[in-house]
């Protein structure tokens, strides 16, 4: 299993058409062979955070080639991001949190 999280940054006054199409991407991706969840939500004013997670390597590399992604990456590319931080692990089991 592979989870992706991390945080990006936008000028506040473009918070609102980030989220837009951050919701778009969230939807399209969640319907896509091999996602098991994704979210992005916004922690404050301009902070994003995103976390997504796939079966497999392959699942994941495969959203970039979705049209989604692509819609995704020309909504957001003259929003201002900034400060993007994200990290992928690789997840070797996974079980309940308690139990």
């Amino acid at each position: 299993m592979i989870v992706v999280a991390g945080s990006v940054s936008v000028p506040p006054e473009n918070a609102e058409a980030f989220m837009a199409a951050a919701a778009e991407l969230s939807a399209a991706s969640r319907a896509l062979d091999g996602n098991v969840d994704y979210c992005i939500s916004m922690q404050a004013s301009g902070t994003f955070r995103f976390f997504e997670c796939w079966e497999n390597e392959d699942a994941m590399n495969a959203q970039f080639a979705a049209g989604p992604f692509g819609a995704f990456q020309a909504a957001v590319g003259d929003l201002g991001m900034a400060g993007m931080d994200g990290k992928k692990y690789h997840i070797a089991s996974v079980g309940p949190l308690f139990g």
